[in-house]
C-alpha cells in the first residue's frame, strides 16, 4: 500500500478519517467507561483467569474494575476504557480503533499491553499514569517494495534489540530496511545492527521501513507521558530542506494543534503544509494545510506510529509535539472531519489511468485569494510530477508553481477559471473525476478540453480522453465553477473574432474588451508560447507570431471570469 519510490523520497496521507472532532467528543462522552475508585485487589474468592471484553459500550461477562486479579485479561474491541483507579490483569489488549486511557495518578500493574493495528486503523493510548509492565505497539508497516513511513510510537528501545525483535523487517545482511531521511545528505540512510548498535530509535523521527509480509512491527521501550520538544529540522540544501518527522505518542494527535503551534518553523512559502505518503506510488502525497484545518470534511488526525515531512523555514528549526495534542480517533493514518466557518467547499480531482492515479485538492474560503497565500496554497512535493499527473497553477499572477493544493475565495465559487496541469503518455486513456466533494448543490463543475473544444459537468460525468500525443503541462485543460443558474455560453467573449495571417505571420483579436484580458497560445504539447495582455482601449489587439514555427496551435482569451478557445494553424 506504501509504495517508495527515490525520485518523490516517498510519502502522503492515505485514507479518510471517519471521525469528526465532534463526533470524537461525543464518543468520549458516551462511550467512556470509568473504573471504580476501590482498591486493585482483587474482590472475588476465586483465581479462576477471565477474559473481559468491552465493546460496543458494554462489557462481558461485566466490568471487572474492582474484580481483577492478576490473571486475568482486558480485550478492548472498540470504543474508549478510561482506567480512573489502580489495576491490575495479566495481559490488557486494545484492538484498532479503540482507545485506552489512563488517568494521571494511577497505576496499571500488567505483565503485557498489546496495542494493536491494521492497514487502515489503529488503536490508542493516552497515559498520564504509570504502566508497570511491558507495553508493545504492534504497528502495521507494509510489504518491501511498497515500503511505509513510520515513526516510534513507543521510542528509546536500541536498534539492535528492535531488530531482534522484528524478525519480519526486511534485512540485507547486516543492514536492515529501517532508514531516517538525512537531510544533509538528501538521501535515507538504512540502519546496520552492527554500525548502529547504539543508536537508540528516536521519539519524534521518521523513518522508512518495509516488512517481508505486510505485518507488524513491534515497538517497545519508553511511552512519552509528557511534551516531545525541539526536533531540530534542517535546512540543508542537500535535502531541500526536507525532513521527515512522525507522531511521537501511542494515540492519535491533532493536526490543527500541531500546525498552531509549528507553522512557523515550516517553510512560509508555498510549503507551509506536512506532506503525508498516501501509498500510491504514482500520486505520491496527501497535503495538509490551513485549508484542510478550515474544511468540515475532513478530520486531521495522525495516527500512531505515522511519519511525515516538513520543509524547515530557512536557517531550520525547532519542531514540537505536545501532550495536549493527543486523542481518540478510529481511522487511516492520514485522513479525514472539523467546523469552521471559513470552510464553503471543496473537491479533490483525480486523474487516472489504467494502472496509475493523480489527484490535486481545491478548497473555497473566506480566507483565500486567487492569488498565492501562504498556508493554504500548497505546492507538489516534486516540482517535477510523474508522467500521469494532473496540478493547478494559480488564476491571478501565476508564477508557474505547480500547486497540489490552492485555495480560492468563496466568492468566486460561481464563477472562476481555474489552469489545471496536466502530464499524460500518447496513447493512454485517461479519465477526469471528482473523488471527494462538498460543494454546495448550486454549484457546477467544468473541465474544458480546448482541444476537443469540450466541456464536461463533473458532478454527474467523468471525462474520459485517449491522449494522442504526449501532454506535459498548462493550456490544454481548465477547471470551471459555476452557479447552476448561470451558461456557459453566456460569455461576452464569444463576440470577440480571431484570425491568424499568413502575411504578415500575425494573429488579430478584434472586440471590445470591457475588462482587463490576456491572450495566451499553446503548442499542442501545452507548452505556452506567447502570453499577451490586450488593449482595454483597441478594438484590435496583435499577436506577433513570425518567430513561432508553423503548426497546430490553442490560444486561450481570458478575463477574470471568462474565456474562450480556438485552434488556430499558423502557417
Amino acid at each position: 500500500m506504501k509504495n517508495f519510490t527515490s525520485t518523490l523520497l516517498f510519502l502522503t496521507f492515505l485514507s479518510v478519517f471517519n471521525l469528526s472532532k465532534a463526533e470524537n467528543s461525543t464518543l468520549n462522552s458516551n462511550k467512556k467507561i470509568e473504573t471504580s475508585n476501590s482498591s486493585t485487589s482483587s474482590a472475588r474468592a476465586d483465581v479462576t483467569s477471565v477474559i473481559y471484553t468491552y465493546d460496543a459500550g458494554a462489557w462481558l461477562p461485566t466490568n471487572p474494575f474492582g474484580l481483577l486479579t492478576s490473571v486475568d485479561d482486558i480485550i478492548i474491541e472498540s470504543g474508549i476504557v478510561n482506567i480512573t483507579a489502580n489495576a491490575i490483569c495479566n495481559t490488557l489488549t486494545v484492538k484498532p480503533g479503540a482507545t485506552l486511557v489512563i488517568d494521571s495518578g494511577v497505576t496499571l500493574n500488567i505483565v503485557t499491553l498489546n496495542l494493536n493495528s491494521t492497514s487502515q486503523k489503529y488503536s490508542s493510548l493516552i497515559s498520564d499514569g504509570t504502566i508497570l509492565g511491558a507495553v508493545i505497539y504492534h504497528r502495521y508497516t507494509a510489504i518491501v517494495g511498497t515500503n511505509d513511513l513510520i515513526s516510534a510510537p513507543i521510542s528509546g528501545e536500541l536498534f539492535p534489540d528492535f531488530a531482534t525483535l522484528n524478525p519480519n523487517l526486511a534485512e540485507s545482511g547486516f543492514i536492515r530496511a529501517f532508514a531516517p531521511y538525512t537531510t544533509s545528505a538528501g538521501a535515507y540512510q538504512n540502519y546496520n545492527i552492527l554500525s548502529n548498535a547504539t543508536t537508540l530509535i528516536e521519539a519524534g523521527k521518521g523513518y522508512r521501513a518495509a516488512t517481508t509480509d505486510g505485518s507488524a512491527l513491534k515497538f517497545t521501550g519508553i511511552i512519552r507521558t509528557d511534551d516531545v520538544l525541539d526536533i531540530p529540522i534542517s535546512d540543508a540544501a542537500a535535502g531541500n530542506a526536507w525532513n521527515l518527522i512522525g507522531n511521537p505518542y501511542p494515540s492519535y494527535i491533532d493536526f490543527d494543534t500541531f500546525f498552531s503551534i509549528n507553522k512557523s518553523q515550516i517553510e512560509t512559502g508555498s510549503y507551509q503544509a506536512i506532506y503525508g505518503y498516501d501509498g500510491d506510488a504514482s500520486n505520491g502525497w496527501t497535503v495538509w494545510n490551513q485549508a484542510t484545518i478550515d474544511s468540515p470534511a475532513i478530520t486531521e488526525l495522525i495516527a500512531p506510529g505515522q511519519a511525515f515531512f516538513v520543509r524547515a523555514k530557512a536557517g531550520g528549526g525547532l519542531i514540537d509535539f505536545t501532550k495536549a495534542m493527543r486523542t481518540s480517533g478510529s481511522s487511516d493514518d492520514f485522513i479525514l472531519g472539523r467546523t469552521s466557518t471559513p470552510h464553503y467547499g471543496h473537491i479533490k480531482l483525480n486523474l487516472a489511468s489504467s494502472d496509475a492515479n493523480f489527484n490535486t485538492d481545491f478548497y473555497f474560503n473566506s480566507n483565500a485569494t486567487q492569488d498565492f497565500d501562504a498556508g493554504y496554497d500548497t505546492a507538489l512535493y516534486n516540482d517535477n510530477p510523474p508522467e500521469l499527473s494532473i496540478y493547478s497553477h494559480l488564476v491571478d499572477n501565476n508564477s508557474g508553481t505547480k500547486f497540489a493544493v490552492q485555495s480560492l475565495n468563496s466568492n468566486a465559487m460561481n464563477d472562476i477559471i481555474v489552469p489545471l496541469g496536466v502530464n499524460a503518455v500518447q496513447g493512454q486513456e485517461v479519465t477526469f473525476s471528482i473523488i471527494e466533494s462538498d460543494m454546495p448543490d448550486e454549484i457546477d463543475i467544468y473541465l474544458e478540453d480546448t482541444m476537443n473544444n469540450s466541456f464536461t459537468l463533473l458532478n454527474t460525468s467523468d471525462y474520459v480522453f485517449t491522449a494522442n500525443t504526449n501532454i506535459t503541462g498548462t493550456g490544454r485543460f481548465y477547471l470551471r465553477y459555476t452557479s447552476a443558474a448561470l451558461s456557459i455560453k453566456d460569455n461576452e467573449l464569444n463576440s470577440l473574432k480571431i484570425i491568424n495571417l499568413v502575411t504578415p505571420n500575425q494573429i488579430i483579436i478584434k472586440g471590445v474588451l470591457t475588462t482587463d484580458t490576456t491572450a495566451q497560445l499553446y503548442d499542442t504539447q501545452g507548452r505556452l508560447v506567447s502570453n499577451q495582455t490586450l488593449d482595454l482601449s483597441s478594438s484590435t489587439n496583435t499577436i506577433d507570431v513570425s518567430r513561432i514555427n508553423t503548426g497546430i496551435y490553442i490560444i486561450n482569451v481570458f478575463n477574470d471570469s471568462q474565456k474562450i478557445t480556438q485552434k488556430l494553424i499558423l502557417k
